[in-house]
């Protein structure tokens, strides 16, 4: 032990400090009684140091917290197995496991017993608040004597790590989101899998060549199908993210942010389960989500969750580079766009990502109702105008407010698509 003086607690420090003033008072006093009461204050705390210090503590632990991974919002459980197996009585020991403050208080218990061998097992509950990833632990193990003289601090190596990711709503089909072009065609059906002349198939309507009819996919599925080409499909859809932070109001997993990640996540799943090439792009830029065909399932879908559960808020005030580089990738099916507070220069910029794309999708957040204090009326009538000038070039944007699920959001989204079809038709 390099600093034995650090064992002592303060306590400790006061027992041996009025000890060897006892002592010394009984010697120069000639006092035996008076010496016999300072010398046993001053080698109690001693001898616990010695005990404690040469105490075998072969313990080991077992740590989880279960489930490792979950959404945003949602309760755990940590789990702790000590055992223990010595040559000396232990005494009194002080559990504390460190817990970050995003999912919870940190834990602390005691183990009294006396036998030289034992097994404990502890539960207690924690909470994600906060997403993103974090670890439990290390135990801390504080031996102390039965009068509180001395405290030996030993810690544990293992950790567990939690996962905390954003809420990912399933979402319903949204029949008007077709990819086929400016011309608002339904969305089409893969029927080849493989090669490059897989087929891509659409409803029957009034007008189109009885020669396009696709007889097999119109047998399968009871309606008409013809066919609208032959080449190669690859679906893409990009999804722009607003993450800046001055854009947003509220706190925690209650805030306007949380919300528009929750969006992003579901709508990147619900795309890749259905078969697209999905992007992200967030104010710095691309997040690199890999979405191709044949291997999008469950490995895209994890790369999306684990890069928007690490996404933090930018401090940036320009969506200039998500736009850029939305800008000069592959033209897509469509473009989803989750935004914040905005301004007229905002809405412009978006603009130029529906050159490459079919359609142009907007869940524009209502930030004031995240919070409880009001923005200024110039910057609230800014957003308007900005989320006006998106509706006047074509896209279609639904208000979110708080309270409001993505779901309903999305299904917004769909119930405009249906009446701008119907309103062509």
């Amino acid at each position: 032990m390099r600093r034995p003086w650090r064992l002592f607690t303060a306590r400790g420090h006061a027992f041996l400090v009025i000890g060897l003033l006892v002592v010394l008072a009984a010697m120069i006093a000639g006092q035996r009684d008076l010496m016999r009461v300072g010398l046993l204050l001053l080698v109690l705390p001693i001898i616990a140091a010695v005990l404690v210090a040469r105490a075998r503590l072969r313990l080991s632990c077992e740590r989880s917290v279960q489930p490792a991974r979950a959404p945003l919002g949602s309760p755990l459980r940590g789990r702790i197995a000590l055992r223990q197996e010595g040559r000396l009585p232990a005494g009194i020991l002080l559990l504390e496991d460190s817990v970050p403050p995003e999912l919870g208080n940190r834990p602390r218990f005691s183990v009294d017993k006396a036998d030289l061998t034992w097994r404990r097992e502890i539960e207690y509950p924690l909470l994600g608040r906060v997403r993103g990833r974090f670890h439990t632990g290390p135990l801390l193990v504080r031996t102390s004597d039965p009068f509180g003289l001395v405290q030996l601090d030993r810690h544990f190596q293992a950790t567990s790590e939690v996962m905390i990711t954003p809420v990912v709503e399933v979402l319903p089909a949204m029949r008007s989101a077709g990819g086929a072009g400016s011309a608002g065609e339904s969305r089409p059906h893969r029927v080849g899998i493989t090669g490059q002349d897989d087929v891509l198939i659409r409803e029957y309507r009034h007008g189109d060549d009885r020669r396009r009819i696709h007889w097999r996919s119109t047998a399968r599925r009871g309606d008409l199908m013809v066919r609208r080409e032959e080449q190669a499909w690859d679906p893409t859809a990009s999804v722009l993210l607003d993450v800046r932070s001055g854009c947003h109001a509220g706190r925690g997993m209650h805030g306007s942010l949380e919300w528009a990640v929750s969006a992003a996540a579901s709508v990147a799943v619900h795309f890749l389960d259905d078969g697209f090439g999905v992007e992200i792009y967030e104010p710095d830029g691309s997040m690199h989500i890999s979405g191709n065909l044949g291997q999008h399932s469950s490995a895209s879908s994890d790369l999306a969750i684990g890069r928007l559960t690490d996404l933090r808020p930018r401090q940036t005030t320009s969506l200039h580079y998500a736009v850029q580089a939305a800008d000069v990738d592959k033209a897509g099916q469509l473009v989803v766009a989750i935004l914040g507070r905005l301004t007229p220069s905002d809405a412009n910029s978006l603009l130029r990502l529906r050159r490459n794309r079919a359609q142009g999708l907007a869940m524009v957040l209502d930030v004031d109702t995240f919070s409880d204090e009001p923005t200024s009326e110039r910057t609230r009538s800014q957003h308007e105008l900005a989320t006006e000038i998106l509706v006047q070039h074509q896209w279609r944007v639904v208000g979110v407010r708080r309270g409001m699920s993505v779901a309903e959001a999305w299904a917004g989204l769909d119930r405009l698509g249906a009446a701008a079809i119907g309103a062509r038709s």
